[in-house]
Order: structure tokens, then sequence, then C-alpha cells
């Protein structure tokens, strides 16, 4: 399992890497209840390509903001501490990712916005005949 999480992990800071070889989906939830609605209106998730995201949190309050990626058991599969001036931004591939429901979650000083999706594979069946 830590061997797992470990290959996850690293899979997940990486900027960009190429597409998943499954035709993947992800798609946006509402928001879990315990964000405020100042920081939800600053947290943006945009799904640039398949199974990669733009990350962006706008106006920070503090000086640092807590980045993390959470699986539906609230596992920490990424965590990042980042300084910042005022904005966050940055892109993820989570193609390594199984299916499944996960939460992006900023915390800003004692603002937290979160945002969920779910990664769902897709697969066609085709019919041929001879």
């Amino acid at each position: 399992m830590k061997t797992k999480n470990t290959l996850i992990i690293t899979a997940l800071t990486g900027l960009l890497l190429t597409g998943s070889a499954f035709n993947s989906n992800a798609q946006d939830k509402l928001a879990t209840a315990d964000k405020t609605e100042t920081a939800s209106s600053k947290l943006s998730v945009l799904q640039i390509k398949p199974m990669q995201f733009r990350v962006s949190y706008n106006n920070s309050i503090s000086k640092n903001v807590v980045v993390r990626i959470l699986d539906t058991d609230k596992n920490v599969l990424f965590s990042e501490n980042r300084r910042v001036q005022n904005n966050y931004l940055k892109y993820f591939d989570l193609s390594t990712l199984v299916d499944g429901t996960y939460t992006f979650e900023i915390t800003d000083g004692k603002e937290k916005a979160s945002q969920t999706f779910d990664i769902l594979t897709t697969t066609s069946r085709v019919v041929s005949y001879n």
C-alpha cells in the first residue's frame, strides 16, 4: 500500500505529463459543505485536457496555502505547502489515478475551499463483421 501511494504521489507531482491511455472523464460534483463561501469563489479547477487540470486560487489571505488531493476515504494522495504572494497556480496530471471520487482542497489561513470530482473510465464496445 505504501509503495502504491508513493507511486501515486510521484505521478501527481509531474506537470502535464502524457495523457492517459484510457478514455477517462472527470466530472465535477458540488463541493463539500466544509468550505466557506468566500474561499470557494477563489478556487478554480479547470480540466484543460483529459485528466489534466489547472488549479488556481486567487487573492489568498495568508502567505502560505496548503494544497491537498484526497480520495474518498480522506487519504492524502498529494500535499504541498506553498508560499504565495497573492495567487496559486499549478497544473496536475491525474491520469494515474484509478476510478473513484477525489477532492482538491486548499487551506488558506482559516479558510478552506474544496472541489470534488469523479474519475470514470469509459470503454466503447465495437461489433465487427468478417
